[in-house]
């Protein structure tokens, strides 16, 4: 059974809301009557988002990191096809069982953490312990 998209965005909000490197509210944030679209930008990385995509229709679900233009890492569902994720450093498909496996929106940001963590200069991290 598929959530709605209110349940969806209530999830993405309450995990990235304490995230220091996230800029709030979404930059775009699309509505439709079954699918909702939402992007922040990442503070200190320029021309860098993370990106969410729900369809409760039919569950297709999308969850990407662009640094610097460029998928790094992401996460997607389709009905057809199941789940499968794209790895660092330049967003390779993975359809092994570790790639087809399910994930949720905690844990995929989980792992935005820490591979941001490597994209940012010390001097920023420095900044942002204050």
């Amino acid at each position: 059974m598929t959530k709605t998209i209110e349940q969806f965005e209530k999830e993405v909000f309450d995990t990235i809301r304490a995230k220091k490197y996230i800029e709030l509210p979404s930059i775009i944030h699309e509505r439709g009557i079954a699918t909702i679209k939402l992007r922040f930008r990442i503070k200190m990385i320029r021309n860098s988002f993370i990106q969410f995509y729900y369809n409760e229709d039919n569950g297709k679900t999308s969850m990407v990191l662009v640094i610097k233009a460029c998928r790094v890492y992401g996460h997607d569902y389709t009905p057809q096809q199941g789940w499968h994720r794209h790895l660092p450093p330049q967003g390779e498909h993975d359809y092994t069982p570790n790639g087809k496996r399910s994930i949720t929106v905690k844990k995929f940001v989980e792992q935005v953490d820490s591979i941001i963590k490597s994209y940012v200069p010390v001097s920023s991290k420095s900044k942002n312990r204050k």
